[in-house]
């Protein structure tokens, strides 16, 4: 379980710096907005995969194979539609 907590510490982190970052990029004029604005969206995105994949290891670790092979199948969703629209 003090995995767990460890995972909810940096995701409460990742959700003040995309409160933070939304801000800037709504408030904030010129290229810093932009930058702040494009921070969030980074940071929307890499949370919840950060998530599964943290929980793909504990599962792996743990021995829960079936929830660890649906998470990895969802990761290599995840990288292909990535890797697709990165290509086009």
């Amino acid at each position: 379980m003090n995995d767990l907590q460890a995972l909810s510490k940096i995701l409460m982190v990742a959700l003040i710096a995309t409160f933070a970052c939304a801000l800037g990029g709504a408030f904030i004029p010129g290229p810093v907005g932009m930058v702040s604005g494009t921070a969030c969206i980074v940071i929307l995105i890499a949370a919840p995969v950060l998530r599964v994949a943290w929980l793909v290891v504990d599962w792996t670790r743990i021995g829960d194979r079936k929830f660890a092979l649906c998470g990895g199948a969802l990761l290599c969703v995840l990288a292909t539609s990535g890797t697709i629209a990165l290509l086009r």
